[in-house]
């Protein structure tokens, strides 16, 4: 029999033998019995089993059982075998701070009820003031889970004390066997390509004729496989975990069944030394969640709230299925944006009892409401989005906007040259390691070798890349390769290490994945939405998914929206922006110079320059200054000859 609640305090089991007695749980309490039987060191361990055999002579045994087989998904959350949760009042109850909402009546209302339900929140509408009042109202214990550590901690400031307030990491870390926290690291550390590399003594090898793949780029592949089941709710390792990177993405079947039968046999290598708590190698952050995940919790509350609800790891979502406790949802389905990390919409995939609206948003105004409803009416919404009456929000030209968003990783770097041009301190938000790895990657592959880089495994040249940037498969490389062709990768490098740190900066540059959760005073977007990605095959409109992030980055802004016109045209008119192309010739692909390899500063600077760090020595405009013609130029001068 498996051991649910083996993390558990003897305080937090009397809390469960409490409510399985009250509910007449009887799975709950027989599996409450089989764990006490192993806790023979306390002293009331006794009287407790006294009193569970009590209850389970009362309690009428269920025909199912919930901890040897799967929920269904289809099933609104085991409705089946679980009972309603019985609310009672709260030995003292705090008043909130504000007058709630009809919508936020309508979702007490449904809370107090005792059913599952969904809690539809559109952007900036008050999920967690919304959640505060739920959980003031009751007397019951409640579990509020997110997935972001700085939710959390927010959260927990405005929580009585009757929530625990967690990560899903933090739960699941609390749950590790003893024997692996005897070395912290085993659960903490990160494996790493290169570490594999050198424990496995993996060499440089080639799939079919012509996939050179390097062995740090092997090591990943085993990683990024490892990573995807432990997010999955299945039990084994399969071939469904197995990414298609890089050049693999347009490769034939076969090549394909070969690196899918290596990637799984190593794979499946390195999950049995993570296990291992003797073995080095360590389980990081995903491991122990899987392992959690895999042990069947039983999380000790009456009600659990899982807010983000719209971006949920399955493994996670799993869990919550197999509770027998009230389950609230918390999200904005139109907010899903990291499907492509494995997540799962819970707002859109699980049915549940009840389901209430939060559509007044007290982040920004009316203006700023109107163009997401029309962005939401585009994704099949029919409730439209309301604005706060205390904002005047607009939408228009930004002079100095507090932050830019792009959608891709490539435009941030251009919105940064742009930045140090205007002389403003631009903070890039996320870390600029994979932004480096992939220009690593441009010089290695310009050198003909295969480069370590994820996005580009499998590729043995840079002119491979640029030909595959054409097709279908390698349009998410298409921004990339258009400003690697016109700027140069050292030069883009240069630039990146000239971004500051948020505290000093006078600019923000994020992508939208990672602006998630963030908001600004003013924000300009940058045109790069709705262009990189094929379109939709069944309605022949741009993907639903580069529709949400769009949305997502609309919903950032609190007074000013700076939109391009074309993503305008989108929203009003129904014009698609013209897809990205490779803009480089296929000649000059292959006969473009080489990059220059040294950093020096020009002869002489203008006065108005001389502030900035110097640009490449090929620079048109250093040339200029060394003609004894200097011209006022900023950074995007220096750099690219403008």
């Amino acid at each position: 029999m498996q051991r649910p609640f083996i993390s558990m305090t003897f305080l937090e089991l009397e809390d469960v033998f409490r409510k399985a007695s009250r509910t007449k749980d009887h799975e709950y309490l027989k599996l409450l019995d089989h764990e006490l039987s192993f806790r023979n060191r306390n002293q009331k361990t006794p009287d407790l089993r006294k009193r569970v055999a009590a209850a389970l002579a009362k309690a009428p045994a269920r025909q199912i059982e919930l901890f040897d087989q799967r929920t269904p998904s289809s099933s609104a959350h085991g409705a089946d075998v679980r009972a309603s949760a019985v609310h009672t009042k709260p030995r003292t109850r705090k008043k909130p701070k504000f007058t709630p909402t009809e919508e936020q009546t309508a979702a007490l209302g449904a809370f107090l009820q005792g059913m599952s339900l969904k809690i539809n929140a559109f952007a900036g509408s008050g999920k967690t003031s919304t959640l505060q009042l739920l959980a003031n109202a009751t007397g019951l214990r409640g579990q509020y889970l997110a997935f972001s550590k700085s939710i959390v901690a927010d959260a927990g400031e405005k929580f009585p004390n009757t929530v625990d307030c967690s990560t899903s990491h933090s739960l699941a870390f609390r749950a590790a066997p003893a024997g692996y926290k005897q070395d912290i690291g085993k659960l903490t550390n990160r494996c790493t390509a290169k570490q594999l590399v050198e424990v496995l003594d993996i060499k440089r090898r080639r799939f079919g004729d012509r996939y050179a793949v390097t062995p740090d780029s092997q090591g990943y592949l085993y990683l990024e496989t490892i990573r995807r089941y432990a997010q999955s709710a299945d039990d084994e390792i399969g071939p469904q975990h197995v990414p298609t990177l890089g050049a693999l993405r347009a490769a034939p079947e076969d090549v394909l069944q070969g690196v899918t039968a290596f990637a799984l046999d190593g794979a499946r290598q390195v999950w049995g030394r993570m296990l291992s708590e003797r073995d080095p190698l360590p389980l990081g952050h995903d491991g122990y969640l899987k392992l959690w995940g895999l042990s069947r919790p039983i999380i000790a509350a009456d009600y659990i709230m899982l807010d983000e609800a719209q971006d949920t790891n399955p493994v996670v979502l799993d869990i919550l299925q197999r509770q027998r406790g009230q389950l609230i949802y918390v999200g904005d389905r139109y907010q899903q944006i990291y499907e492509w990390r494995g997540a799962v919409n819970a707002m859109e995939s699980i049915e549940a009892d009840a389901s209430t609206y939060l559509t007044t948003s007290f982040r920004f105004g009316n203006a700023i409401a109107s163009l997401a409803t029309k962005m939401l009416v585009k994704l099949g919404e029919t409730q439209p989005v309301r604005g706060n009456s205390g904002i005047a929000s607009k939408i228009g030209a930004t002079a100095n906007p507090v932050a830019v968003l792009a959608r891709t990783n490539a435009t941030t770097i251009s919105a940064v040259i742009e930045a140090l041009d205007a002389g403003r301190r631009p903070h890039l938000v996320g870390d600029k390691s994979e932004l480096m790895d992939m220009l690593r990657g441009v010089q290695a592959l310009k050198e003909n070798e295969p480069s370590t880089c994820p996005a580009f495994f499998g590729f043995r040249s840079w002119i491979e890349v640029v030909e595959f940037a054409r097709s279908d498969e390698g349009a998410h490389l298409v921004m990339f390769v258009n400003l690697v062709e016109k700027r140069g990768e050292k030069q883009l490098m240069w630039a990146l290490n000239r971004t500051v740190d948020e505290e000093k900066a006078d600019l923000v540059i994020s992508t939208v994945h990672k602006s998630k959760g963030r908001e600004w005073k003013s924000v300009r977007l940058m045109d790069d939405f709705l262009r990189s990605s094929p379109t939709d095959k069944k309605s022949s409109g741009p993907d639903p998914a580069e529709m949400r992030l769009l949305y997502v980055a609309l919903t950032r802004a609190k007074e000013s929206l700076e939109v391009p016109s074309t993503i305008m045209d989108f929203i009003d008119r129904g014009i698609a922006p013209q897809r990205e192309r490779v803009e480089v010739s296929r000649a000059s692909s292959t006969q473009r110079p080489a990059q220059p390899h040294q950093i020096e500063p020009p002869r002489s600077l203008s006065p108005a320059a001389s502030t900035h760090p110097a640009p490449p020595r090929s620079s048109p405009v250093a040339a200029e200054i060394v003609a004894g013609k200097p011209r006022r130029k900023g950074i995007m001068g220096w750099l690219f000859g403008r």
